[in-house]
């Protein structure tokens, strides 16, 4: 008989048995005929015939075998019993598939999560050949930097031809303004890339429609606007129309026309970052494109066949160097061991096969702190439901022992104990599957502020179900394995033999489990007390100004194009007439032109800015207004170097800010001495006077009064020389964690964020839209935020690690609770008859108490202690995620060993009450 037949037959085994009846019975009969035919009688006959036969149920079963897959058929039939057996105890299996849904499905949304911002290659051809530029930045908080100009670019591409195909994509965080004519004018801010026109052809996207940016689309500056929209994007946005092709949009205040939409599994190099649309390099500021100092690229590119990633960095390293020897420029004085570490930084050559993403190098260490995380969950989990299958398997000696003294196998006792626990972990999965898809696309909603969302591919692919497969097999092993050998290790005689069938296995069995489970939930209340108390403190910290009620406006102009890179230097006092032969030589001539624009620039911007101010202080509910180059926690600075007169250059190089009068005032910062900005500070061409901070003061003039002294801003070009005028309190404004930093507020000469306090600001901003749009026809607010945001922005990945470790803290608390709560059950129920014996003889019910609460308390001193030296040893992991937090303060100790000693106190009530109240009639008359 064919296996095929033999499969089919399993699942039908009521038609096989019949058939099987029907055959023997016609082979019996016919014998029988036989011997009555050759003169035996009837019974004689019958009896030779049963003898030749032999047992019926014997020869039934070979036939059986042969006509099926006996190892199937065992399979199929556990399966069953098994599903009976856990629909006939729905308490015990609804708490055991609760418990595996959620911890599976909090690793499966963990893994998904992992997988698409750290694990996943991105989708385009070969991307394992697929490299990025990168170099040190000597900086800890980002200890790699990946940015370049485009004539490093170029330089970069030419030298490396034969070893690989370069190309290069802006590096940007933002989105950015465009108008499309069907909107009605109306401003869509969108995530835009540039990139080089061999990008699309390098990595191998395909079109969906229309074509890809090409080589001759990106050759000259300014000469080729056009771009390609992802497919999600036009999906989104132009609901998959195919003559989106053609249209055209605004965007920098030129026409684009869209030429095409890419492949619908390419969204872009970054994980974490959806682009929405492409246009070429060329169409960016044609000044930045030639000036060697603007850094805005990220370079990446395609190994040639046979070339290694460190040949193409040994041949790209000598021009790495020259470049920056060429285009360094440093301060006579300037510290020699930083020059030299730059001038003699090593270039790295990267794998890009995942991709570079500053997504994914913040929040790599909390995505795996998390999964260690869910990982314990996933395991106090699983010891809480080898518990309960342990103790039914407790409950199940008789009938374990009636099977194996009929002939059943040990190996199937074990096989049935573990395809139940399979059932429960397949149910398991399936909701646990669920519960990822919801709690998958939440944390990815808290992992970026709203206005600039994360974007991450969670689709259920095969790495999704095969980390799924994984954890159902090895949930099955931990859940199963203790009560199958606890089931197939039964003594059939001892069991049938003894009195009223009782019960032979002792509590003792159960306490290993429930020791690790409570080990394991103070391990996870250890770690999210110390994340939930580091940011307790990261959120009540004294910032410097007061945060509510201030409204962040960015104003921009499309007349009046002044970068926060031109306003910079505007205020360093860098004009074209201060320049040395060798400095202006060194400079593009385009630069060079801008320069000389740039006081009629800035004095354009700076008439504006004040009457930009006057229009909006004098709207209804506006207690305060003021203008900064850029918002304070916008992810935006610059520094300059200081020298005090007669002293060498310091190392440090303390913050910029340039900022309106009445900025302190509107941000709530303290004046401690001096004075503040006042409108004549800023009429001054090359603005002369300064306000510090107290961390300024402090490190530059110690206990002596800094205001009215004097010292020299210098940048790679100039020497400015400042007076102070006002110190302030310390604001920080670029960190929560770090204190302020030295901090020098300069006038501010134009307009760019806006800072608007009331009581109820986002009330005003459709009246401020309009204030704003009447100062000058130009004016567009791009941008609207609270302050409060832009500070909360700062701290997702605290908040992230904090919520959701102390979530599942507590879900593992919970679990441990019900499983010491089931242990104490099961262990009074047990003793009934000697508790029965011992209140018949006089013992006290408080005695009896004690001795439930004993067992409880000695199962949780073992798992606490072990759990407590694993928590301070893990505690080393997440040290750089702490604020003002130690392991071994206080909160820190007490927090999580106080939630442990309540649930535990609360899982014994109602066993010691139990216990308490025993009828000693009663138990003495239960066996």
């Amino acid at each position: 008989m064919s296996w095929l037949s033999r499969l089919a037959n399993v699942f039908r085994t009521s038609k096989v048995e019949r058939d099987l009846d029907d055959e023997l019975r016609f082979h019996i009969e016919a014998r029988i005929d036989q011997g009555v035919a050759e003169g035996l009688t009837r019974q004689a006959a019958e009896q030779e015939v049963m003898r030749q036969f032999g047992g019926q149920l014997r020869l039934r079963e070979q036939s059986r075998d042969v006509k099926l897959l006996p190892w199937l058929d065992s399979l199929v039939k556990d399966l069953r019993f098994g599903a009976r057996m856990l629909r006939k105890d729905a308490v015990v299996t609804g708490a055991a598939v609760i418990s595996l849904a959620l911890a599976i499905g909090a690793c499966t949304a963990a893994f998904s999560l992992i997988d698409a911002l750290i694990l996943r290659p991105l989708p385009v051809r070969a991307p394992e050949r697929l490299i990025y530029l990168a170099f040190p930045t000597y900086d800890p908080a980002w200890p790699e930097g990946d940015t370049f100009s485009y004539p490093f670019f170029e330089r970069f591409r030419e030298k490396a031809r034969a070893q690989a195909d370069l190309f290069a994509m802006l590096q940007a965080r933002r989105t950015r303004p465009v108008v499309f004519p069907d909107a009605g004018g109306q401003i869509e801010n969108v995530r835009t890339q540039f990139l080089s026109g061999d990008a699309f052809d390098i990595l191998g996207v395909r079109p969906a429609v229309g074509r890809l940016i090409a080589p001759f689309d990106d050759v000259e500056p300014g000469n080729h606007p056009v771009a390609v929209l992802s497919h999600p994007f036009w999906m989104r946005r132009f609901a998959g129309d195919p003559p989106v092709v053609g249209r055209s949009f605004t965007f920098d205040g030129r026409p684009f026309e869209i030429i095409g939409v890419a492949d619908r599994t390419f969204t872009g190099v970054e994980p974490g970052r959806l682009d929405d649309l492409w246009v070429p390099n060329m169409m960016w500021d044609v000044e930045e494109l030639v000036d060697p100092d603007s850094r805005w690229l990220r370079i990446l590119g395609r190994l040639k066949p046979g070339v290694e990633a460190e040949q193409v960095r040994s041949i790209l390293q000598p021009t790495f160097t020259s470049l920056r020897r060429e285009r360094a420029s440093f301060q006579p004085d300037e510290p020699r061991d930083r020059v030299e570490q730059f001038l003699n930084a090593r270039l790295y050559v990267r794998s890009a096969e995942n991709g570079p993403s500053g997504l994914r190098r913040e929040l790599a260490r909390p995505l795996w702190i998390l999964a260690f995380v869910v990982g314990l969950v996933l395991l106090i989990a699983a010891s809480n439901v080898a518990n309960l299958l342990l103790a039914r398997a407790v409950a199940r000696e008789r009938e374990m022992s009636l099977r194996l003294s009929i002939g059943a196998g040990r190996g199937r006792l074990i096989q049935q104990v573990l395809i139940e626990s399979a059932l429960l972990a397949i149910v398991g999965c399936m909701l646990g599957l669920l519960f990822a898809y919801v709690a998958g696309p939440t944390i990815v909603r808290m992992l970026a502020p709203a206005h600039n969302p994360a974007y991450l591919d969670l689709r259920v692919d095969w790495r999704v179900l095969a980390f799924l497969g994984v954890t159902g097999a090895l949930t099955t092993m931990l859940v199963g394995l203790a009560p199958a050998l606890r089931a197939s290790a039964v003594a059939p005689m001892g069991v049938l033999g003894a009195a009223s069938g009782r019960l032979t296995t002792r509590i003792e069995a159960l306490r290993p489990l429930v020791a690790t489970q409570v080990g394991f939930s103070l391990v996870l209340l250890f770690l999210a007390g110390l994340l939930l108390l580091s940011f307790s403190k990261l959120v009540n910290v004294d910032l410097g100004f007061r945060p509510d009620g201030l409204l962040l406006l960015t104003v921009e102009s499309q007349d009046i194009q002044l970068a926060r890179e031109d306003l910079t230097v505007a205020l360093s006092g860098l004009r074209v007439d201060r320049l040395t032969t060798e400095q202006r030589s060194r400079l593009p001539g385009e630069v060079v032109a801008k320069l000389s624009r740039l006081p009629s620039t800035v004095a354009q911007a700076h008439t504006i800015g004040v009457q930009l101010l006057e229009r909006v202080r004098r709207v209804p509910g506006v207690q305060g207004a003021s203008l900064s180059a850029w918002a304070m926690f916008s992810g935006t600075g610059a520094e300059d170097g200081v020298r005090l007169p007669g002293r060498a250059l310091d190392a440090l190089r303390p913050s910029i800010l340039p900022v309106s009068p009445g900025f302190f005032e509107t941000m709530g910062i303290r004046l401690l001495d001096g004075r503040a900005f006042e409108p004549r500070d800023a009429e001054r061409e090359t603005p002369t006077v300064v306000v510090v901070n107290e961390a300024f003061a402090r490190r530059y003039f110690g206990r002596e009064r800094a205001v009215g002294r004097v010292f020299d801003r210098v940048n790679a070009m100039v020497a400015l020389r400042q007076e102070i005028v006002g110190v302030i309190a310390d604001a920080r404004h670029s960190s929560v964690r770090h204190p302020p930093p030295p901090t020098i507020y300069v006038p501010l000469r134009g307009f760019r964020a806006l800072q608007v306090r009331a009581e109820e600001p986002l009330a005003l901003m459709d009246t401020l839209r309009r204030a704003i749009s009447s100062v000058h026809p130009s004016l567009r607010v791009t941008d609207v935020q609270l302050q409060s945001t832009l500070i909360d922005n700062w701290l997702l990945r605290e908040r992230l690690l904090a919520l959701l470790s102390g979530f599942f803290a507590i879900v593992g608390l919970l679990l441990a609770a019900v499983g010491l709560y089931g242990v104490l059950s099961y262990s009074v129920v047990q003793r009934t008859k000697e508790i029965g014996i011992r209140l018949a003889l006089g013992a006290q019910q408080l005695a009896v108490v004690r001795s439930v609460v004993t067992d409880a308390s000695i199962t949780m001193l073992i798992g606490a202690a072990g759990g407590l030296a694993g928590g301070l040893y893990l505690a080393r992991f997440v040290r750089a995620f702490l604020y003002e937090v130690q392991p071994f303060d206080l909160w820190s100790l007490a927090l999580p060993v106080g939630l442990l000693v309540c649930a535990g106190a609360l899982a014994a009530v109602l066993p010691a009450r139990r216990a308490a109240r025993v009828d000693p009639v009663v138990a003495l008359r239960y066996e």
